[in-house]
């Protein structure tokens, strides 16, 4: 058990009614951080509590200077988001996670496993602040690297859209991690590549490329001297961060034609990254053709990040993720649950 651990420990079992609050202020920070201008009502209702209860949580974090009651709705300062990124070092402790953050890393046998509280299936919360957090450790990582590469998804637009300026940013160079233009715009790698780069002033190259391309489409594209420039960039990148979709969602978002949709099938695919698609044991049993990076080029990557949760998706994370042995996982309660229920 470490010293914060300890701390926690003893703390709960003294206090118990003052960690129950800490927590509960840490959840209604949070919800004013996603739902801005926000009232009184919105937060006890989503928070599960008397509107009673809010009103004494929220006065106390005026008081702290954490909140501002405008005629608007309810808003965050900026110290309220410093004490909020202050909790985030505290709250894996106080929600218990820790320990199945631990079990979750021994499984799937990876350097690292950050989880937030919830279940992103059921809870849209949840999702911003898997984006939230993912966006946090993203931004320590560049401190040390020049060169980030981002698939699209939904998780990964939350964690775009909560990246914010920091040191050395004007250094970075943020690129889409494939080509693929079938997804919804701001879900697409390109929106979510140029967004990151917008927001920490860095640079961006974009691959205006379909999802699925024939071999000589794609060796004739690989002709273009800008398309191969970026291509060659990618493989020098430092981090990579990748969603993580449920093998038949994904393939039916993207069109795959019926004949694909039937080997999925007969061999069982649960999971999806890259545009590779994994069955159960974590083997490749199909994979779409494009231009960017490959599954072999993440042994080259310094750091791999996987930022996906989810109940729903727990399979499909499993699958992916089970045999690739290093890298870090960001995920929620929901799937870290699932997971290790459905093993033991």
């Amino acid at each position: 058990m470490t010293n914060v651990e300890t701390v926690i420990a003893n703390l709960n079992e003294f206090v118990p009614e003052a960690m129950e609050q800490a927590r509960l202020r840490f959840r209604v920070l949070r919800d004013v951080l996603h739902h801005q201008p926000v009232g009184r009502r919105q937060i006890a209702q989503r928070l599960g509590r008397s509107e009673r209860t809010a009103r004494s949580e929220i006065g106390a974090l005026k008081e702290q200077g954490a909140l501002e009651i405008t005629p608007g709705g309810i808003l965050l300062t900026d110290y309220g988001m410093k004490l909020i990124s202050m909790m985030d070092v505290v709250v894996p402790y106080l929600e218990g996670l820790n320990p199945l953050a631990s079990r979750l890393k021994q499984y799937l046998g990876l350097d690292e496993v950050i989880l937030v509280s919830g279940d992103s299936y059921i809870d849209p919360l949840t999702k911003k602040e898997l984006g939230r957090v993912a966006a946090r450790y993203v931004k320590e990582a560049l401190l040390h690297a020049r060169i980030l590469a981002v698939t699209g998804g939904s998780t990964l637009a939350e964690m775009g859209n909560a990246i914010t300026p920091g040191p050395g940013g004007h250094e970075v160079l943020v690129l889409p991690a494939r080509g693929g233009l079938g997804e919804r715009l701001e879900e697409q790698a390109n929106a979510i590549a140029a967004h990151i780069a917008k927001a920490m002033g860095g640079n961006y190259r974009l691959l205006h490329i379909p999802d699925s391309l024939d071999q000589e489409t794609i060796d004739r594209l690989m002709t273009n001297q800008q398309i191969a420039e970026i291509v060659s960039q990618l493989k020098q990148c430092d981090i990579v961060v990748h969603g993580i979709g449920s093998a038949l969602e994904m393939a039916s978002r993207r069109g795959l034609a019926e004949e694909a949709l039937k080997i999925l099938e007969d061999h069982q695919a649960v999971g999806e990254a890259f545009r590779y698609y994994f069955n159960a044991a974590g083997e490749i049993v199909y994979n779409v053709a494009g231009i960017g990076l490959e599954l072999s080029d993440l042994d080259n990557v310094s750091l791999v990040v996987a930022v996906a949760g989810g109940s729903n998706k727990a399979w499909a994370i499993e699958s992916v993720l089970t045999n690739r042995r290093r890298g870090t996982l960001i995920s929620d309660e929901g799937a870290a649950r699932t997971i290790l229920e459905r093993r033991r």
